[in-house]
């Protein structure tokens, strides 16, 4: 379960660190079975292409959306509602998860616009979207981190690569590792 290269770890360089480009492309990158489409702006050009690119995305789980709103709500005559709708409709989202100045509103229109409740999270900042999103993502789905930095990005594919990993050595009968901390290496006979 490696992220871009071939060693064990993630690669730090495979994410694009410095001030964004005029129009950004999305990055793809896979942890486990799970694919992290990164956009580290979120203008509505970009927002607009990389709804389109999430949900053209073959999967076989959930199309997740993971954005940091204050990029679209500075723009002109942002309407953050309309952009929690098209979270949904245009890019097929099946969690969202947003943070920054007007997450709430973005929120609320892609409740409205059919997600379940607990499929909608407003987090306070980013760590605390990133633990969510941690705990929260399944190997196979599709993750849109749509206004991130790529620093964020990382973190939270390093601790999916770790989470995977963890689950696959239970899964296959192996066991918790040395020093794992989980439920069932805490619990005698869970």
């Amino acid at each position: 379960m490696n992220l871009l290269n071939t060693s064990s770890t993630i690669s730090p360089g495979a994410f694009v660190v410095g001030p964004p480009t005029a129009a950004p492309q999305p990055a793809t990158f896979t942890v486990g079975r799970t694919s992290l489409i990164h956009v580290p702006v979120a203008t509505s050009d970009t927002a607009d292409s990389a709804l389109k690119t999430l949900r053209g995305f073959r999967t076989a789980g959930r199309r997740v959306i993971w954005c940091n709103s204050s990029d679209l709500s500075r723009e002109a005559a942002a309407d953050l509602r309309r952009w929690g709708r098209k979270f949904v409709e245009q890019g097929g989202g099946q969690m969202v998860v947003v943070h920054g100045a007007g997450g709430r509103d973005l929120a609320i229109a892609a409740r409205d616009a059919g997600l379940a409740i607990g499929r909608v999270v407003v987090c306070t900042d980013e760590n605390t979207a990133r633990n969510v999103l941690g705990d929260s993502v399944m190997d196979g789905d599709a993750l849109l981190a749509l206004g991130i930095a790529a620093e964020s990005c990382y973190k939270l594919a390093e601790r999916l690569e770790s989470r995977f990993e963890r689950e696959e050595r239970v899964a296959s009968g192996q066991g918790p590792a040395v020093g794992d901390r989980s439920i069932s290496a805490l619990t005698p006979g869970y």
